[in-house]
């Protein structure tokens, strides 16, 4: 809304605006719900990995490999998408 032109100001809305700005602070809630995720991830799959070691064995280790190659091909189709 700073960024816009005198011109584009002319034809755009108040609601218009409030409705972007909206959107902008719901995203911001967001970040700090799910921003926990990224330490508690992490923490959880050490875990889990050394429960699953202790009552399977080293089989548990073909389940994380599994897991982190979902999480790198996910990260990837992440990128294809944001670029289209």
């Amino acid at each position: 809304a700073l960024r816009l032109s005198s011109y584009a100001m002319g034809k755009t809305t108040t609601g218009q605006i409030v409705n972007l700005l909206s959107n902008d602070v719901s995203r911001f809630d967001q970040v700090t719900m799910f921003l926990h995720y990224l330490w508690v991830g992490p923490l959880q799959s050490i875990a889990v990995t050394a429960l699953l070691w202790m009552e399977i064995g080293i089989s548990c280790l073909a389940g994380m490999a599994v897991l982190i190659i979902l999480l790198l091909l996910q990260s990837c189709f992440w990128k294809l998408f944001s670029s289209l």
